[in-house]
């Protein structure tokens, strides 16, 4: 993606890897504490918040279907509609919020505060992808898009 206003494109690693990799990261901080650590209500907590990261991705998933936008976080400008409603009247980035669902849940059932740094590692990584999808949704949609940010958070 190059464009006179941001520059050349930096190649971007999808989401999903960065997800698989901080899980990774998560795995090896464990193992490195001794394994993990069991509580009372552990896989019960664990496979809540990792049901509601499901559900939440494709809830997210499906209403870019529905529209008929991209999916594709390396082609932000290919978007054709700006996705405000449903759950996107709340989080400007429902799919991310599910990864980091994801890794809260792997937290939990790793049972390690220690893993709990993948999710600011999360955040920090994910940076870039976030930065070039708003800078295109800027471009895509001008004033409205502006609005949009201006009301909805870019987390929960």
């Amino acid at each position: 993606m190059d464009n006179a206003d941001d520059g050349p494109a930096v190649p971007r690693i999808i989401p999903p890897v960065w997800e698989l990799l901080w899980l990774g990261a998560q795995a090896g901080l464990t193992a490195q504490a001794g394994g993990r650590r069991r509580f009372p209500g552990q896989t019960f907590l664990a496979a809540t918040v990792g049901a509601a990261a499901l559900t939440l991705s494709v809830a997210a998933l499906r209403r870019f279907g529905r529209v008929g936008t991209t999916m594709k976080p390396h082609h932000p400008d290919d978007a054709t509609t700006l996705v405000t409603d449903g759950l996107y009247a709340y989080t400007r980035n429902p799919m991310y919020c599910a990864i980091m669902l994801v890794l809260l849940a792997h937290a939990i059932w790793q049972g390690r505060l220690r893993t709990l740094v993948a999710l600011p590692g999360l955040v920090l990584t994910l940076q870039p992808q976030i930065t070039a999808e708003e800078h295109a949704l800027t471009r895509l949609f001008g004033a409205d898009y502006e609005a949009y940010r201006a009301r909805v958070p870019r987390w929960f």
